[in-house]
């Protein structure tokens, strides 16, 4: 072997040295973005435990006792309504933050759940179809429900769409997410991401799934995640 192919497979040898290496290091920093993820889930569990089983008892009693009191007080009543509503967000939020359903049922009526209660009181007309295998992995199934989660959340304060439309489907090892709006679509080279957009952004990456936000103005927005499985 001559000195020129001596230096050309040392070259080579060393770039393949390289390459595994930046491959180790990129395997252990999605390792750890995983591990991250799991750790605010957790917390924010403990914080909806909190939230219900603390907070939201204390304005069980509060309402009780209020109703009790209102019959014979046009005030009273009126505070009996507001501590029923404030009652009410407070569920809406604790369950919000950790779906049990999404434990007790599965993905497809997790999602189903999420865009009633997310799309249905802001008068959003919308569309689920979901077909995917029961036995989805519990991250993968908590990533594309907090994915959903943040797009619908953008979409009702953002795009003043009357209709969304969310498909989730599995085909060849990979699952889709397709959310798509007939809002108002915005230009990407000039809108900055928000927290919302850049969070799900951290969250696909970590899981090595493909993110494309498609978008123009009057044209709606089109958010489409896959994810190898």
């Amino acid at each position: 072997m001559s000195d020129i192919e001596q230096q050309l497979a040392s070259i080579r040898a060393l770039q393949d040295s390289l390459k595994n290496r930046l491959d180790d290091e990129q395997a252990t920093l999605q390792l750890l973005a995983k591990r991250l993820w799991a750790q605010q889930e957790s917390e924010k569990a403990k914080l909806s435990r909190e939230l219900h089983d603390g907070i939201g008892q204390l304005l069980t009693g509060l309402t009780r006792r209020l109703q009790a009191l209102s019959s014979d007080s046009p005030e009273l009543e009126n505070l009996h309504g507001l501590a029923e509503m404030a009652l009410n967000d407070v569920r809406q939020l604790s369950r919000l933050m950790s779906p049990t359903i999404l434990d007790d049922l599965g993905l497809k009526p997790a999602l189903n759940w999420l865009c009633r209660n997310l799309l249905s009181s802001e008068g959003i007309e919308y569309e689920c179809t979901i077909g995917i295998p029961a036995d989805i992995a519990k991250d993968v199934s908590i990533l594309l429900f907090r994915i959903a989660q943040e797009t619908l959340v953008n979409t009702i304060k953002h795009s003043h769409a009357s209709k969304v439309t969310l498909i989730l489907a599995f085909h060849n090892n990979v699952i889709r997410l397709d959310i798509v709006d007939n809002g108002d679509g915005f230009d990407k080279t000039i809108v900055e991401p928000g927290v919302g957009l850049s969070s799900i952004r951290d969250r696909a990456k970590a899981f090595n799934a493909q993110l494309v936000l498609t978008s123009a103005i009057g044209q709606g927005t089109r958010t489409t995640v896959t994810v190898p499985v």
